[in-house]
Order: structure tokens, then sequence, then C-alpha cells
């Protein structure tokens, strides 16, 4: 026989439990989670959505769907980029951690830029920022270096990234990876790769598709800038230098895109458009032409290249353009010698 006193620790023990697994029940159909926040008291987290680029049956890469930006790396994910090491940190970066707060004596280098600055197909430690940071630590130079690059993003969301969420970090140079192959034509449209995105709609830079639709979202309807790529590109461009005189911050535009096919006409008619409306703001940014470089030097498409089989850059190529970025940066005194 159970005593009153057993009965009634059986209720006072099964009642919260039960409410519990309601609370919990109610969650899970909403699809959310009981997070610690920053206070430390249990909030309410929408679980997070996941996007694939196309492609990714071969890749295995795959995104986080965010409502500003259209999507973002996984925090603190490990998988492989075609068979090499890729690793987030719990701020969404392709890089070691950071905290916000830069520490005292440092400075901070900030890569905004995609896949190239990501590293699509080359592991963590061979992507220039790390190679750039090595030659910084070889050197004795108190210089961190930041990768907030993002695959597939176009330099309007960088240029979003930068605002909300990249001066967090203090940097002292932001340099933009811009790659005119397709960068100005990501900032032209609503949708990208199969995936919803922010965008400028004109030169004012009015803001649209945001709160971007989750997905699978209706692709049907597209919506289109009224500003040809080149113009809202540099127009994009130009905001980012704005946002870092702001933060006493300088900028570097390091440009690339036509080592690829660099006797195509249509590419060579690009470069040269894209130059023309670059001219408008180009005595106020310092400007780092890497296929320029990249020719002086006589480096191939191939050595650039080779096993990766898309056009990015090998883990040589990476090499490359991080001892290029060094360089650049001590002669124009970005960087000091000593």
């Amino acid at each position: 026989m159970i005593t009153k006193v057993w009965a009634f620790r059986i209720i006072a023990g099964g009642v919260p439990a039960l409410l519990g697994l309601i609370v919990i029940g109610i969650i899970a159909a909403q699809r959310q989670l009981l997070v610690v926040g920053e206070s430390g008291a249990l909030k309410l987290q929408a679980a997070p959505l996941y996007v694939q680029e196309p492609g990714h049956e071969t890749t295995g890469h795959k995104y986080q769907y965010d409502s500003q930006l259209g999507w973002r790396n996984i925090a603190n994910w490990k998988a492989t980029t075609f068979g090499r090491e890729l690793k987030t940190n719990s701020k969404h970066l392709r890089d070691r951690e950071y905290a916000f707060e830069k520490p005292a004596g440092w400075k901070r280098v900030l890569i905004l830029g995609d896949s190239f600055a990501w590293g699509y197909g080359v592991a963590n430690r061979e992507i220039f920022t790390e190679v750039l940071e090595d030659h910084f630590e070889r050197f004795q130079r108190p210089y961190q270096v930041i990768n907030t690059g993002v695959s597939g993003w176009g330099t309007d969301q960088q240029l979003l990234f930068l605002q909300a969420e990249g001066i967090k970090y203090s940097p002292d140079i932001v340099i933009l990876a811009f790659y005119l192959g397709n960068d100005p034509s990501n900032c032209v449209e609503s949708v990208q790769y199969g995936l919803h995105k922010p965008f400028f709609m004109d030169l004012d830079l009015s803001l649209r598709n945001v709160p971007v639709p989750k997905p699978p979202a209706d692709q049907s309807e597209t919506i289109r800038s009224q500003v040809d790529r080149h113009t809202l590109a540099v127009r994009i461009i130009e905001e980012i230098v704005k946002t870092c005189q702001s933060i006493n911050a300088d900028f570097v535009l390091m440009k690339f895109g036509v080592f690829q096919q660099p006797d195509h006409p249509a590419v060579l008619a690009a470069n040269a458009d894209f130059e023309a409306k670059l001219d408008r703001i180009r005595s106020s940014i310092h400007y780092l032409d890497l296929d320029h470089e990249f020719r002086t030097r006589a480096l191939s498409f191939a050595e650039l290249t080779e096993g990766v089989d898309d056009g990015h850059w090998n883990a040589h190529g990476h090499g490359i353009v991080a001892d290029i970025l060094h360089e650049y940066l001590l002669t124009y005194s970005l960087v000091p010698s000593r």
C-alpha cells in the first residue's frame, strides 16, 4: 500500500516532469531549441535551417540560412572540401577562434570575399589568409588575419556582413577579395545559386528581399536591380570604403578574375569596363590588381589551379596570393616593415 507521503512524492516529482515533457513537445513541434542566453537565462531559439549548394553531392558543402544575409557558414562545423579539412569557429567563420575584442598591442586584417577567400577546394591551413598570418608570425608582426569569406556571397552580402558584424572585430585593415568573374553579377539579382539573398535595387542602395525568404522558397519571380553589374559593384565598394573610414580602417581592393581566361575578348572587355567605372573612386582606395601581378610573375592558370577542377586556386596558388598580398601591404606601408 502506498502511503500518503510516497503518493505526494510521486505527484511532486511526476507533475513537473510531465510538464517538462509537454514543454519539450511544444518546443519540438515549433522546431525551436531551448538554449542558454548571454545572461545565463534559458530562451527559445529557432532551430537552424540548412541550405546546400548546387553540386553538393560531390563537394559535401552546406550552409546555414540567414534572414539578413541569405546564407552563411555553419558554426562549429567539421567536414571536408574535396577531401581536405574544413572547420569553422563559433562565429561562423572558416578560421580559428577570435573574440570580437581585439587583444591589447595587436592589429587586425579582416578579409571579405566569396569562395576564393573561403578556400574552395583547399584545407583550412592552406587558405591565403592563414598563410598571410604565418608570414606575420614569422617576422614577429602582431597582426591577426580574420577570414570572413563565404562561398557564393556577392559584394552586397559582404558589405552587409561588415556593417553588422565585421566592424565588431575592430579591424585596422579591411581587404576585399573581389572576383570579377561573378561578384558583380551576384549583386544584381535576388536569387543566386538557387538560393534567395538580399540585394540592392539602385545606386541609393535600397535594400530588397530582406528578410530573406526561408528555404525552400519560390524562385520563379527573381527580382533584378535597376543598375548594371559593374556600376552597382563599384557603388557597393564605395560604401565599404565609407564603412572602413568610419572605424579608421585602411581599405584594400584586391581584384582578380582575368587570370582564368587572360586572352578571352569578353573577359578583357568586362575587366576594361570595371576598371573604367572604378576610376570614380580609385583615388580613395588601395588597389591591388592580382591579375596584373600574376602576369608579371608569368604564372599560368594551370599553375594556380591544378588539382582544383573548377578554377579556384590550389594550395600553391593560395600561397602565391599570400606572398603578393604581404609584399603589397609592406610596400604601401599598410603594415610596418619592422
